[in-house]
């Protein structure tokens, strides 16, 4: 639809997205809709499309408002105080005003929210309302967004006390306008369509003038190239908000109501964002500019460092990390790459650093990238964990905030627009004192206007607004580099010397942080670990006061999946899937009180494949002589089994909880339902005696009446039948949950047993004198192994990979052709004596002697259905064992 069009339509529409769950949420929100209400609401929920919907009939009862059903008849025109609800074996689209029926569009549930948003924000823009309502799932996510950036509003249901709530929190933070519970959403759509009538910008002392100049100064950004229609729409919606319908009296709102004047801006400014936005823009990068960095990083200790300002819910960042992965290939870890991402948005951050994208928003990603670098997960998918830990977010205001130093890429697309010229200067010398180190590049958006001085930067790429760095300016703050120093949001801007002396003075403490070497007593700790903690069934890890790991047995790097260990690695960083700030808040307290601080049932992140994993942490601080500074020891215990079991009983009681609560509102209502009609049958009865009284003067009408007495008896005694019926009913519900309850007392008695046996079985195999591993199938796929398998081939993580592959590294002659021949002959292979060169974890190899004997296992039809390699390690003089055949 044309932009003229959007202007001169003039009418609103709100379209209502749900699925699971989302017939009782239905109802409640029609039900808070008034008689006057000025819009017609579509109504989208996910039904079963092979069972007819009885939605409409249910939310006529409850709504005030006429409900019409969609048809497959000609388009239905929407009108203003109707409900319209969606079939649910069909897609529909919103075209000019009118419904229309569409096919089947591959892999989306019917009917689609997001084809149903994208297509009404094209036709109505800012005057689409868009409600997310509970659902599992992530339909919506891509059509919110395109809602947001036509300028319409988006309110999704409070996800704390929906009854499922993955479609409204799939939403990223930037596309949602309002978070609201159930019955707080029809009368605020009332109040925002209804709106308030603000006068324009004709006169200089205009009140809604004075407002935005006051909105500028208080918030250093320039409003004067937006559109006066849209300004004044969404000061309206805030007003409509605060229920205020003076402008005088909302601005004297925002001079007392901080909070208010960041809302007001939030609404002003439409973040606009996505993976390889601009894609030219993004392929002259990949092709001209990275290839360039990555040969100037190769020069400089392979270390590549980026700075994405005002990243939002973090897209871009991860852009530019699928791109230095795929450049990068096998190189990759050799390589330090740090991209720091940045926002004034706190919650886009925290969306951010979940990692984890709806698959809708990810619909125009290459394939090639989302196979390689994305895991997929329950309606979405996270992204790799080895790109997540280059990028390191963290809150900041560029106006008042500090640069990073030695940067190769600042990206900072279409934000300076919103500055005044002087802030766009400033903003403009961070970024030349981040890039002058490297000469690197700042990459502005297309329509950003802010040029950046000749003197400081040459152009690039003219058309998307690529500049190299030349010069840097005369002073400029710096800021904290490494992960493990959080970045920080500086409040004020003071004098340029005094800044240039304490970026000095960061930058000399930092380098000497990272130069600091390990004293004496810290290695002789990681020796002691090696001897003593190797083998201890708790993981320990012991870390330096900056986060840095000290040492760690395997039993720490197995259930914290952290591989090799060196001096710089960072233990927040690190393991990935613990959570930041409470972790982070834990050791600092550690060091702080001297004391020790649990963490019980903290959560893993899942990975592709794994299942989700908890562990119990625990910090405790421990001082060593002759050593600068404290460290700390955190021990790590497995939970999963336990959280799991608690969970699993959690849930099965919370089912019959509400099943019992559901029998019990249904007996009660049955109850009250009896009463009634024994109340109707008593008032009968007395009218009955008083109609014989009066016999005499009104036979005839007595005999009508006694018949009308007779047929309501009749209705009565059916009635009561119906009821013994239902109490019947529902005392074979009892039964039936009593046998539930017998039945999950059984599996939890069974499940105690499968533990147990689990714990006999693996104490067997790790208490073997020999290494044991477990092949599978025909691909002899590795399915477990024992510990000392695992020290053999350095940790590597090899369940599921072919044994060829796994022992590809390691030169065993014959080895491969004996396992085979046990597989394909059912018989079992014992090797001779091997010589055999194993890394040593240093880059060398060390000559070891295995006997290897490979038995055939089977399955219960007595197939072959894989082999045990036993391996025992003989590096004395005994008489080589005999090959068998």
């Amino acid at each position: 639809m044309s932009e003229e069009h959007k202007e001169q339509s003039n009418h609103d529409l709100v379209v209502v997205g749900s699925s699971a769950g989302g017939v009782g949420a239905l109802s409640v929100f029609v039900s808070t809709l008034p008689k006057d209400f000025p819009a017609p609401v579509v109504l989208a929920q996910h039904l079963d499309p092979q069972r007819p919907s009885n939605l409409g009939a249910i939310l006529e009862r409850r709504s005030t408002l006429p409900v019409v059903q969609v048809r497959d008849q000609e388009p239905s025109t929407l009108e203003a105080g109707k409900v319209y609800v969606v079939p649910a074996n069909r897609h529909v689209t919103i075209n000019d005003g009118f419904v229309h029926l569409e096919g089947d569009h591959e892999g989306r549930p019917r009917p689609s929210v997001d084809l149903l948003l994208s297509t009404a924000a094209h036709s109505y823009g800012e005057h689409l309302y868009a409600v997310i309502l509970t659902g599992t799932g992530s339909d919506g996510a891509a059509g919110a967004v395109e809602v947001k950036h036509g300028g319409g509003v988006v309110i999704i249901q409070n996800p704390e006390t929906a009854q499922y709530p993955s479609m409204p929190m799939s939403l990223p933070p930037t596309a949602v306008d309002h978070v609201l519970e159930l019955e707080q959403i029809g009368p605020l759509l009332y109040d925002l369509i209804t709106g308030v009538n603000l006068p324009t910008f004709e006169k200089a002392e205009d009140p809604l003038r004075d407002l935005l100049a006051y909105v500028t100064r208080q918030s250093n950004i320039d409003f004067h190239t937006y559109k006066p229609t849209t300004i004044t729409r969404r000061i309206a919606r805030r007003m409509a908000v605060n229920r205020i319908t003076s402008i005088r009296d909302y601005a004297q709102y925002l001079e007392s109501n901080a909070e208010e004047v960041q809302e007001l801006v939030k609404a002003f400014l439409i973040k606009v964002t996505g993976f390889f936005r601009d894609p030219e823009a993004f392929e002259f990068l990949r092709d001209s500019l990275l290839p360039l960095m990555i040969e100037q990083g190769r020069q400089q200790g392979r270390v590549l460092r980026f700075w994405s300002a005002g990243c939002a819910t973090g897209e871009e960042p991860y852009t530019f990390a699928l791109l230095v992965a795929d450049l990068l290939g096998p190189e990759l870890p050799e390589w330090s790459v740090k991209i720091f991402a940045t926002d004034l948005d706190d919650g886009a951050l925290n969306f951010a650093r979940r990692g984890f994208y709806p698959a809708n928003v990810l619909k125009d990603l290459p394939d090639m990238y989302l196979e390689h670098f994305f895991e997929p997960s329950d309606q979405g998918y996270h992204i790799a964990k080895s790109l997540r830990q280059m990028v390191i977010f963290g809150q900041q205001d560029l106006t008042r905030g500090v640069p990073f130093p030695r940067i190769s890429m600042v990206t900072c697309r279409n934000l300076l627009i919103y500055l005044k010229p002087d802030l766009q200067q400033r903003v403009l010398d961070l970024f030349a004192y981040s890039l002058h180190q490297t000469n690197g590049y700042l990459f502005l958006g297309k329509a950003e206007t802010a040029r950046p001085g000749k003197g400081t930067f040459e152009t690039v790429n003219k058309k998307w607004k690529i500049y190299r760095c030349l010069s840097g300016p005369m002073a400029v703050p710096a800021v904290q580099d490494a992960p493990r120093f959080p970045i920080q949001t500086v409040h004020t801007f003071p004098e340029r010397q005094s800044i240039n002396r304490r970026a000095v003075q960061i930058e000399k403490q930092l380098n000497a942080i990272e130069a600091m070497p390990l004293e004496p007593e810290l290695i002789q700790l990681r020796r002691f670990n090696e001897v003593m903690l190797r083998h201890l069934p708790v993981g320990v890890v012991v870390i330096d006061r900056y986060y840095r790991i000290i040492t760690s047995n395997s039993t720490a790097r197995r259930l914290l999946g952290i591989r090799d260990i060196t001096t710089e690695q960072d233990f927040l960083h690190t393991v990935r899937g613990l959570p930041y700030k409470a972790v982070r808040n834990g050791i600092d307290t550690t060091f702080r009180e001297h004391g020790s601080i649990t963490l019980p049932d903290v959560e893993l992140e899942a990975t592709s494949g794994v299942a989700k994993r908890y562990v119990h942490l625990q910090f405790t601080v421990m001082q060593m002589e002759h050593v600068v500074s404290d460290l700390a020891i955190i021990s790590i215990m497995d939970a999963t089994e336990q959280v799991q079991t608690k969970r699993r009983l959690e849930a099965v009681q919370a089912e019959q909880s509400q099943l019992v609560e559901e029998l019990s509102a249904s007996n009660a209502r049955f109850s009250e339902m009896n009463k009634e009609l024994q109340d109707s049958n008593e008032e009968l009865q007395a009218a009955n005696e008083e109609l014989m009284l009066t016999q005499e003067e009104l036979q005839a009408t007595n005999e009508e009446f006694e018949a009308t007495n007779e047929e309501l008896q009749a209705t009565n005694e059916e009635l009561e039948t119906n009821n013994e019926e239902l109490q019947a009913t529902n005392e074979e519900l009892q039964t039936t949950n009593d046998e539930l309850t017998a039945r999950t007392s059984e599996l939890q008695d069974l499940t105690r047993e499968i533990i147990k046996e689990r714990k006999w079985l693996a104490e067997m195999v790790e208490s073997s004198p020999f290494l044991i591993m477990l092949l599978k199938g025909p691909s002899l796929l590795v399915s477990a192994f024992n510990s000392g398998y695992a020290a053999l081939l350095q940790n590597r993580q090899i369940v599921g990979h072919p044994f060829e592959e796994v022992f590809s590294g390691i030169e065993m002659p014959d080895f491969t052709k004996n396992v085979r021949e046990a597989y394909e002959h059912d018989a079992m292979r014992r090797t001779p004596r091997m010589r055999t060169h194993v890394p040593n974890g240093r880059g060398e190899k060390t000559e070891s002697f295995f006997v290897h004997t490979v038995v055939p296992v089977h399955d219960g039809e007595g197939k072959v259905d894989g082999v045990v390699i036993y391996t025992e390690m003989v590096n004395d003089n005994r008489k080589e064992p005999e090959t068998e055949n």
